[in-house]
């Protein structure tokens, strides 16, 4: 990047140079290198120079700002040092309205990135892009800053970090023991004796009542014939349940342990 008078400015093709074009082809060896050293350098300056434009946060420079000036970036030409799109031309590369363009590039130009220069009404306007050293300077600052905090946020998280297989090194309670307790004892209770009664709330010497559904009919599918292992519960539908379309509903109800030979008697119908 060219260094002067308090800019910085992308290099161009001397003007010694460029007034040879038109005899490249007799170039000697050494023009020829130094030709393509300076178009290495302008390469490599365009390049630090749209760096330098997405790290801008001033508020003039929103995301239209920055993508129009990246893209008269790409037409500054290095031969002949040309750099006049027209307005047009680059509302319909971005594909935003002249209008658009219009009141941002005296945005771009207040923020400092470019100069302006006006060359009637019918012709376009000629851009220099240069930006103050004092600006590029504090965009770096503000660069470094930013990653220095989160290379400190960073290196806090990794102090804060504890190892997880060692649980605040205590010892007083062991996550991993369950107190010794046996799930299959509760309490040494019987859940068929409740309170002297046995299941379906009779008393101990009380005949169980039948109901009209159960009329001789429930032998047909006792309860023990359902199975309550998963990998049975295909074969059973199958066997048992002849409509397809009920097959769902069964293996819903032997999932939840809610097939009862009812519920077996109205699928089968």
């Amino acid at each position: 990047m060219k260094a002067a008078d308090g800019f910085y400015s992308i290099p161009l093709l001397p003007g010694d140079i460029a007034a040879r074009l038109k005899q490249k082809d007799e170039w000697p060896k050494e023009l020829q290198e130094d030709y393509r050293r300076l178009r290495m350098e302008f390469t490599a300056a365009k390049a630090e120079f749209a760096s330098w434009v997405r790290r801008d946060r001033d508020s003039l420079m929103n995301r239209t700002a920055k993508t129009i000036l990246l893209h008269i970036l790409e037409c500054v030409n290095f031969d002949t040092g040309r750099c006049d799109p027209g307005h047009q031309f680059l509302a319909d590369e971005l594909g935003i309205s002249v209008r658009t363009i219009e009141r941002t590039i005296p945005k771009i130009a207040e923020s400092g990135w470019l100069s302006v220069t006006r060359r009637g009404k019918t012709a376009t306007n000629f851009y220099t892009l240069r930006v103050p050293c004092e600006k590029i300077h504090a965009i770096l600052d503000y660069a470094d800053q930013l990653r220095d905090m989160r290379m400190e946020e960073r290196q806090q998280r990794l102090s804060m970090q504890s190892d997880p297989t060692n649980l605040a090194d205590h010892s007083q309670s062991d996550p991993t023991t369950v107190r010794s307790h046996d799930p299959t004892e509760m309490a040494d209770h019987d859940p068929t004796n409740l309170a002297g009664k046995p299941m379906k709330r009779t008393f101990e010497d009380e005949p169980l009542k039948k109901g009209s559904c159960s009329d001789g009919r429930e032998d047909t599918y006792p309860r023990e014939t359902i199975p309550t292992e998963e990998c049975d519960f295909g074969i059973w539908i199958r066997l048992n349940i002849p409509d397809p379309t009920k097959h769902r509903d069964a293996l819903r109800l032997l999932r939840e342990r809610k097939m009862t030979p009812e519920a077996l008697r109205r699928l089968a119908a």
